[in-house]
């Protein structure tokens, strides 16, 4: 059996990837990027779910990795996503929150 190979380029349709994944039997996909690839799916709307460890550790650097970017979300800067989840493990807290219940 052969794939034939996809060319993304330097934008991802995501809504185009999730449609294709729900064609071929995917229901659930858990995205695991950088600020890049967050940023996109939360601007689009697209995330049901996002599962955040909070460490204790502090880094202060300017260019330091952020988990968003600048982008128009839905809501606008005032919205606020529902906790579903909290816990702790060890040092560590994980949230895991609903971003389209968003409430302003």
């Amino acid at each position: 059996m052969t794939t034939r190979p996809y060319v993304i380029g330097p934008e991802l349709d995501w809504g185009l990837v999730l449609d294709e994944l729900g064609r071929r039997g995917i229901g659930r996909l858990m995205v695991e990027g950088g600020g890049t690839i967050h940023t996109q799916l939360m601007a689009a709307n697209l995330a049901d779910e996002v599962h955040l460890a909070i460490a204790p550790l502090l880094v202060g650097q300017p260019e330091a990795a952020r988990f968003l970017g600048t982008a128009d979300y839905p809501g606008g800067s005032t919205a606020r996503m529902k906790v579903l989840e909290v816990r702790a493990i060890d040092d560590v807290v994980f949230v895991r929150y609903a971003p389209k219940g968003r409430t302003a």
